[in-house]
């Protein structure tokens, strides 16, 4: 890359900058802004006034740095300002070959993030399309609330053996409509003991669609089941309004998390690699438009090693001497959301009872090798091989056929 920069280094509510004609030639020194109105109109004109003395278009260069460089993102889109977004490890990588100290400074980093720019082929940042920019925030938000829900269910199984030791063991699925809706109704066994069963069966039918007479076998289990526990707390202690509020945030939350992946499926099915991921095996309408809202815009990967890359499933390379190298780890560098999510499609892949399956073939394949792989290793290479089916799928516009 060549021509005039501004280089950018970007931390949370300010950053240092420096502006560049060529490689090692500067324009400014190091200067430092805030991050407000007047700092953001700082680099506006400077790169005007590069443009205006030097006559040609002036490129802002930066690390991206999680949410603290997406102010400035939009800063430079709403100024038609052409910009490069670097990877922090490219970077990095430059400043460590650059000396043997490597030394790390705020006011050097925008010098080191302009070596990286001049002596690499980078991609022009452009602004994604507002459908996965959308679904990418709606996944996000989407994995904040099944980490509160995990955290709130780990909370509420110790408070439910205080009140209902056993209660988990009755029903197939304790946080199913029927398990909660009896407690929250009745949060003690006195309570609950004392009810007939047709007064438990209409509860039931209020929050599901059991006939009655499925409705009245589920609540003479509860009932029974009432009558032959010893709850560790009374029915006016304080456990007992602990399990009533678990219940109310535990209903919110998963409620809040249907109705998101609700509205990113929406969003999903409007975009043509929808289909395509989900006729893979293993994959349904949840996995395939969380895996959209990772990849995003597939068309900015020119070959599948650089989609690969982008997942962290590519190998480590570590050739030295006799060692060749091969069979090393991954380098878990991409997108580690990404990463899960394929591997998550891989283990329901492999659980399902189909022939037409060729990525359950390939874990069979590494399992039954002469040098077999162990279950998670042979999943990693699956999910390697899937983001490449995926990756030519989304190119030809094919939907999943089954090659042995």
């Amino acid at each position: 890359m060549k021509g005039p920069i501004v280089s950018i280094d970007v931390s949370k509510g300010k950053s240092d900058y420096q502006a560049f004609k060529d490689l090692n030639v500067k324009y400014t020194g190091s200067r430092s802004i805030k991050h407000n109105k007047e700092g953001f109109d700082e680099i506006v004109n400077l790169v005007r006034e590069m443009e205006k003395k030097l006559e040609t278009e002036v490129c802002v260069v930066y690390e991206a740095t999680g949410v603290y460089h997406r102010v400035l993102k939009k800063v430079l889109e709403d100024n038609n300002i052409k910009q490069f977004i670097i990877n922090p490890l490219l970077s990095a990588k430059t400043r460590k070959n650059d000396s043997l100290r490597s030394p790390k400074t705020d006011k050097l980093d925008p010098k080191s993030i302009a070596k990286t720019y001049y002596s690499h082929s980078l991609h022009n940042s452009h602004k994604q399309e507002t459908i996965y920019h959308e679904l990418r925030e709606l996944s996000r938000y989407y994995e904040d609330i099944l980490v509160h829900i995990r955290k709130d269910k780990v909370a509420f199984r110790a408070q439910l053996d205080i009140v209902f030791p056993g209660y988990d063991t009755l029903y197939d699925d304790l946080y199913g409509p029927v398990a909660l809706a009896i407690i929250e109704k009745y949060p003690h066994p006195e309570i609950l003991q004392k009810k007939k069963i047709n007064t438990v069966s209409k509860v039931i039918q209020n929050k599901t669609c059991h006939r009655q007479a499925v409705s009245d076998t589920m609540a003479d289990k509860a009932i029974e089941y009432s009558k032959t526990i010893y709850s560790g707390c009374d029915k006016d202690d304080i456990e007992v309004l602990i399990l009533q509020r678990f219940i109310k945030k535990l209903n919110e939350d998963m409620a809040e998390a249907e109705r998101t992946i609700g509205e990113m499926i929406k969003l999903a099915q409007e975009l043509p690699d929808f289909n395509i991921i989900k006729s893979i095996p293993g994959i349904g309408d949840n996995l395939a438009a969380r895996i959209i809202a990772e990849l995003g815009d597939m068309t900015r990967f020119k070959k599948k090693n650089e989609l690969v890359a982008f997942a962290g499933l590519d190998p480590r390379i570590s050739e030295s001497g006799q060692n060749d190298g091969d069979h090393m780890h991954i380098t878990k560098k991409g997108n580690k959301r990404l990463r899960c999510l394929l591997y998550l499609a891989v283990t329901c892949s492999i659980r399902l009872k189909r022939d037409d399956n060729s990525i359950k073939d390939f874990y069979i394949k590494k399992k039954q090798q002469s040098n077999p792989m162990c279950s998670k290793a042979a999943k990693t290479a699956c999910a390697s091989k899937l983001v490449r089916i995926i990756y030519s799928m989304c190119k030809t516009g094919e939907l999943y056929q089954y090659n042995k």
